[in-house]
């Protein structure tokens, strides 16, 4: 584990108009720290089909047919979490959008989009190798290779029923047989003539066949092993993982200000059916929330301001601001991450400010680094200034990491002073586990390795027919061939381009939409709940020490913990906050997938 940081940054002094001291420091995040998730989620770009899977899944399915199954058994393929996509997804969304990308939590951004820079070097280089190998063949073998293209353009024609189409409207007529006859004579008589050529395009076909099948396959087989290399690289006995790319100084510049934009603590909200989030920390549970109005203790509704005049400055409410309430929550939370006597203390407590902005504001931040973080001014201000109609506004967010970055549990919380009104809101954020193509590993043993590596030929000749199998279906679809042969299809998905200016998020990317796994869920529930008590207990402290009448704060919290449900079956949380201010959050959800072993 890297050392801490300093907890707070300083920042240029700002003017401010009240008697309350300026606020002149933000509670900086910590280090990400190095995670399971990280290493696997930068070996899942190098992550490559499992042929013999399937094979196995193809003959089962020829069995299914056979024995008349409604249900054919699928056919396991690399989808978009996995493999080459996710590679230029994370390039297209992440590196070179132009925007700033979402924070990262739990997970460390610069080695994935390394390892998707060199995914898409070790592609193009493929593709090369792929075409070499083909134009050496037609070079060396050019019969051969003008044989195997017209026996592939001869089978394309013939395919689909067309042969015995043809050969019932020969016999439909006197003419359509003489014509057919005449045609079938006529090739006769020319391939008599070319008798010579055709027998060495033959035989050279042959030779062709081979030599461009081993070719491929060779190549295949080299893809997969540096494949391997990439994978064992990112594996739990490496200390260190690279974050720069080789050969590669635009994408290298692009990751090391990201590196800089990273540590700036702006985040922004989004609308999620019916609930608000913050992009990057996970899913949003519901919130909790308290608002009361500001009177001494002691004091009733309608004698608050006589009470505070009776008692006098010292015994009445004494005034405080907004920003002054959050930093004791804060200094109160720092302490879950000391050595604690009693209990275990968090795993991975961060304890940090945050600047929320609107997703439509997020296009318009400045992406390139700079000295300091271009938005820390306007969060110290937003902590003496006026709630209403601020745009952006300043969060204390409380994270804990656990499941080795797998479960990552964000508080964000807001205190709003207004009016003789404060309302404190909590918003719960949890980021699931990696799905089952994300969360790839290489074998825990060398003899696992060398089975694997030793399987990478088999790997190949499928991948060589699964490349033939594309091409020719490319050709027959260009041709007008097949049905829909027109129509484009991306390789990858492509985004809308009104999409373009919002956050995006590569960890959320590859998170399922719940969390199924018992414990895991249980260790969710307990983290939430106990930032969450902090949070309040200290916040109730705060406000006694201050000389204000607690009844109506006591009651909505009571209110918040007791309505917070547990629900086994579906494994979700029901919150009902207090003030007026209510939401809830069900429905089904998917489960996290144990680590697979890369194919």
């Amino acid at each position: 584990m890297r050392p801490r940081r300093n907890s707070v940054v300083p920042v240029p002094e700002v003017p401010f108009d009240k008697m309350a001291g300026p606020h002149r420091v933000y509670a900086e995040r910590d280090p990400i720290p190095h995670t399971a998730v990280t290493r696997h989620m930068a070996a899942a770009v190098h992550d490559r089909p499992h042929r013999l899977k399937q094979l196995k899944a193809l003959s089962g399915r020829q069995q299914d047919k056979a024995r008349r199954r409604r249900r054919l058994r699928r056919i396991p393929q690399l989808g978009q979490y996995a493999g080459e996509q996710l590679a230029y997804w994370a390039l297209r969304e992440v590196l070179f959008a132009d925007k700033r990308p979402a924070p990262s939590y739990g997970f460390e951004l610069a080695p994935v989009l390394t390892h998707c820079v060199a995914a898409r070097r070790q592609r193009r280089l493929r593709v090369a190798l792929l075409v070499a190998v083909v134009a050496v063949t037609s070079i060396r073998y050019p019969f051969g290779a003008a044989a195997l293209v017209a026996v592939a353009l001869l089978h394309m024609g013939l395919r689909g029923g067309r042969a015995g189409r043809i050969l019932r409207w020969g016999t439909t007529s006197i003419v359509s047989f003489a014509l057919l006859g005449g045609v079938v004579f006529a090739v006769y008589r020319l391939a008599g003539t070319y008798a010579p050529v055709l027998r060495q395009a033959v035989r050279q076909g042959e030779r062709a066949a081979l030599f461009c099948a081993l070719g491929v396959i060779a190549v295949y087989v080299l893809d997969r092993w540096v494949a391997w290399a990439y994978v064992l690289a990112v594996r739990p006995g490496r200390a260190e993982i690279g974050d720069r790319p080789y050969a590669a100084p635009l994408a290298a510049k692009r990751i090391a200000a990201i590196k800089v934009t990273e540590t700036w603590q702006t985040i922004a909200y989004q609308r999620y059916g019916d609930q608000d989030r913050f992009v990057g920390a996970g899913l949003p549970r519901s919130k909790g929330a308290s608002r009361i109005r500001l009177k001494p203790a002691g004091a009733d509704d309608g004698d608050d301001s006589l009470k505070a005049a009776e008692h006098g400055g010292s015994d009445g409410l004494r005034d405080f601001e907004a920003d002054e309430l959050m930093d004791n929550v804060r200094y109160q939370l720092e302490r879950l991450r000391e050595k604690l006597i009693e209990t275990h203390s968090l795993p991975n407590c961060d304890v940090s400010e945050m600047f929320g902005v609107s997703e439509s504001e997020w296009g318009k931040l400045p992406s390139a680094p700079a000295a300091t973080w271009p938005e820390a001014d306007d969060m110290i201000r937003d902590g003496r200034s006026a709630p209403s109609s601020a745009a952006s506004r300043r969060y204390l967010a409380a994270q804990v990491i656990s499941w080795e970055g797998h479960i990552v549990v964000t508080v964000f919380a807001h205190a709003a002073l207004e009016g003789r009104t404060l309302h404190f809101v909590t918003r719960p954020h949890i980021m699931t586990p990696l799905m089952k193509d994300t969360t790839v590993a290489a074998p825990e043993g060398w003899a696992d390795l060398a089975g694997h590596l030793l399987l990478v030929p088999l790997h190949a000749v499928g991948d060589a027919v699964e490349l033939t199998h594309r091409a020719y279906q490319a050709v027959r679809s260009s041709l007008g061939l097949q049905r829909g042969g027109g129509e484009y299809r991306p390789p990858f998905d492509e985004g809308d381009d009104d999409e373009d200016k919002k956050p995006r998020s590569l960890r959320e990317h590859c998170a399922p939409r719940d969390v199924k796994d018992m414990h895991q869920w249980e260790d969710v529930l307990r983290h939430i709940s106990i930032l969450q008590d902090w949070m309040f207990a200290r916040v109730r402290v705060f406000l006694e020490e201050h000389g204000a009448d607690l009844g109506e704060f006591d009651k909505q919290v009571t209110n918040v913990i007791n309505n917070t449900i547990v629900n086994g079956d579906k494994n979700t949380v029901v919150s009902a906050a207090s003030g007026g201010d209510t939401d809830q959050k069900t429905g089904p959800e998917k489960a996290p997938e144990e680590s697979k072993v890369k194919g």
